[in-house]
């Protein structure tokens, strides 16, 4: 039964990419658009019913309420709440379940699986997809790649869809190589290599989506796992007691992180600034005008989680300025959709969860092969989430967050 489990949520990974749930309805959209948008909500939610089912099963341990579950949770809650004031009440309300019902598949996977487990079926489930999409590319799949400017998309309809599952596996792949370098258990090597392959060939098609989303992601990434390996070295020299970390270390690393994300945001301002010419990518300075725009006219409460974008009063914001047709559809960035949808409360509540959750994983950190994979994965959603809307019902990467927030089961062995 651990078995047909394992395989089961290697489907719901896979389904959560949303690209194999997207290509299998295309056909069907093309004949009948209409009820298109209702069959993918069904798979979707059918998908995930399983792991709430297990999850309440089980039951979630009462001491996670009283932390940053009870926090994401709280925030979910919130968003549902926005309903009663949305401008597009009846789309906030889907929006909103759908945000819940992942943000509890991700708390199974949290409390089901300990952090091997976790970063196994991570990598094993982003494989199907992405050796689809090569051999989508392959087999010259309509749609499959961009020969203009020389992008692959594969079955994700768009490059940076296709890009976090190939940066997932990578780096689910990486940290698993550090385990088994560190640990080294029986057959060892064997298992090595094998993970080398798997970071070659996600690799390769990270970068053959040409995703500069992604790619700044990983350096996140990368950046607080380096941190946190040398805070870890330091800690076993004895550099520092328990108290200085809380007191001094962990907030010098948000006020880092708070920069990084600051710079997210105003990088084409920067870069325009630097080699005197306009730079915007794909339309996010224009979109972002917008979002700040309605952010401060609706500050407290927000739109209704995702309403704004579907609201028409939301695009005379801004007077005379015109928003082009094809932009009218979402910010392109998960933490504005945040202030947009649930204003500076539902923001607090989500900045809560986030920092609580960093206090809770130091013992981890210092503790467990691997530790760093929470800090580092939180911020490596949240790097992408200024570029994309990936904190959204259905979608893999807010599982992903919900999971890193979480933690995972107690591993038999620590090193």
């Amino acid at each position: 039964m651990k078995w047909a489990e394992y395989l089961y949520v290697i489907a719901l990974l896979g389904f959560l990419t949303q690209g194999p749930v997207l290509k299998i309805w295309e056909a069907s959209g093309a004949i009948d658009s209409s009820i298109i948008g209702n069959t993918k909500f069904a798979t979707y939610l059918l998908i995930q019913i399983p792991a709430i089912v297990m999850l309440f099963r089980r039951g979630i341990p009462r001491r996670m309420f009283f932390g940053p579950v009870g926090l994401v949770l709280a925030f979910c809650a919130w968003m549902s709440l926005s309903t009663i004031w949305s401008t597009f009440s009846s789309y906030t309300l889907v929006e909103s379940f759908t945000l819940t019902v992942t943000c509890l598949a991700g708390l199974y996977i949290a409390t089901s699986f300990t952090l091997l487990q976790q970063l196994t079926l991570f990598l094993v489930a982003m494989q199907p997809g992405l050796l689809v999409s090569w051999f989508a590319v392959r087999n010259n799949w309509s749609g499959a790649a961009n020969f203009d400017e020389n992008y692959w998309i594969g079955i994700y309809f768009n490059r940076n869809s296709f890009a976090p599952p190939a940066a997932l596996g990578l780096l689910a792949a990486v940290a698993l190589l550090w385990i088994f370098v560190v640990r080294r258990p029986r057959y060892w090597i064997p298992v090595v290599f094998v993970l080398l392959d798997a970071v070659l060939l996600d690799l390769a098609l990270l970068l053959r989506s040409k995703s500069s989303t992604s790619l700044g992601a990983i350096g996140v990434f990368g950046f607080v796992w380096a941190f946190w390996t040398a805070m870890r070295w330091l800690n076993r020299r004895r550099r520092f007691t328990a108290d200085q970390l809380a007191q001094l270390v962990y907030p010098g690393f948000l006020l880092a992180m708070i920069i990084l994300t600051w710079l997210s945001f105003n990088f084409h301002r920067i870069l325009s600034q630097v080699v005197k010419s306009n730079v915007d990518f794909s339309g996010r300075s224009v979109l972002w005008r917008f979002s700040r725009a309605g952010i401060e006219d609706r500050l407290l409460l927000g739109w209704g989680w995702m309403s704004a974008w579907h609201s028409p009063n939301f695009f005379k914001i801004l007077g005379d300025y015109v928003l082009p047709a094809e932009f009218n559809t979402w910010s392109h960035s998960g933490v504005m959709d945040i202030l947009l949808g649930g204003g500076i409360i539902g923001g607090a509540l989500f900045v809560a969860a986030v920092i609580w959750s960093g206090t809770r994983q130091f013992s981890r950190v210092f503790t467990q092969t691997a530790g760093q994979w929470s800090f580092a994965a939180t911020w490596f959603v949240i790097a992408a989430s200024t570029q994309e809307s990936f904190i959204v019902g259905n979608h893999f990467l807010w599982l992903l967050l919900v999971s890193a927030l979480a933690g995972s089961r107690t591993e038999p062995r620590r090193v």
